[in-house]
C-alpha cells in the first residue's frame, strides 16, 4: 500500500501560528480522519472529527495541497505535528463506503489517537443564500494529556505555546458586506415617476426605456467559491 504522508520531523515543528462554537483549545481523540479532494480542483485536505473535552467536533479541515496541487506549507506542517504526537510514521488511505453508501478514504493508522487542536472560529457569509455562518480554522495541534506541542515534546520544552497563542487569538469575521442590489434601478425609477408629469418628446422616452433596460439586466458572476 502506497503511503500518502511519510513523517517529515523538521515540517512538524514548524506547525501552528507561524458541539464546539467559540474559538479555543480542544483535546479529545480522533473519531474520524479522512481525505479529501477538491471538485474542480487539485487541491487536497485531511478532514477531522474528535471526541472532545467539549464534545464532538466535526469538520475540522486541513488543507495540505492547494488548487494547483502544490503542498501547502503551513497544512503539512500540522498533519506531520499530529503524527509527531500520535508517533505515526505513514498515513494510508483505506476506502469505506458511509451511511449514505458514498466511498469515503479513511486514514486508520489516527482514528482512535488522543490529539488537541487550536482552532480559530471563522465568520462568513453563505454563497448559498447569503446568510451568515462559521467555521474553524486549524492554528496548532499538541499532545492531548500533555498541551505541548510537537515542538515543545520533542524538546522536553514546557508547555507554553498554546496558552501564549489562545491569549491573542480571536474570531476572525470574513463576512461580506450587504448592499442594496436595486437602489440605483428604484431611484432612476423614481425620477423616471417624477418626469411623467412633464411632457416627453419620443426621443426622450426612448432614451428613458434604454435606460431602464440596461439597468435591469443582471450582472455577470463568474467568482465560483472553493
Amino acid at each position: 500500500m502506497q503511503p500518502i504522508f511519510t513523517f517529515d520531523d523538521e515540517s512538524a515543528r514548524a506547525a501552528g501560528a507561524g458541539a464546539v462554537s467559540e474559538t479555543g483549545a480542544y483535546a479529545g481523540h480522533i473519531s474520524s480522519a479522512i481525505f479529501t479532494t477538491g471538485r474542480d480542483s487539485q487541491s487536497e485536505a485531511m478532514e477531522f472529527s474528535i471526541d472532545s473535552d467539549a464534545g464532538k467536533i466535526s469538520y475540522i479541515r486541513i488543507n495540505y495541497r492547494g488548487r494547483e496541487g502544490q503542498m501547502l506549507k503551513v497544512g503539512s506542517a500540522l498533519i506531520n505535528a499530529i503524527m509527531g504526537l500520535t508517533k505515526v510514521k505513514q498515513l494510508t488511505s483505506v476506502q469505506v463506503t458511509n451511511s449514505e453508501n458514498q466511498p469515503e478514504f479513511h486514514c486508520k493508522e489516527l482514528e482512535g489517537k488522543p490529539v488537541g487542536f487550536v482552532l480559530q472560529k471563522v465568520l462568513y457569509t453563505k454563497a448559498t443564500d447569503g446568510t451568515d455562518g462559521y467555521k474553524f480554522d486549524v492554528k496548532q495541534v499538541f499532545g492531548a494529556n500533555t498541551r505541548k506541542t510537537y515542538r515543545e515534546a520533542i524538546d522536553n520544552l514546557p508547555a507554553e505555546a498554546v496558552d501564549k497563542l489562545l491569549a491573542v487569538l480571536k474570531d476572525r469575521d470574513d463576512r461580506q458586506v450587504n448592499v442594496p442590489q436595486h437602489t440605483g434601478m428604484q431611484s432612476q425609477q423614481s425620477m423616471l415617476n417624477a418626469q411623467n408629469n412633464v411632457p416627453q418628446s419620443r426621443l426622450q422616452q426612448a432614451a428613458n426605456q434604454r435606460t431602464m433596460a440596461a439597468q435591469q439586466q443582471p450582472e455577470f458572476d463568474d467568482d465560483i467559491p472553493f
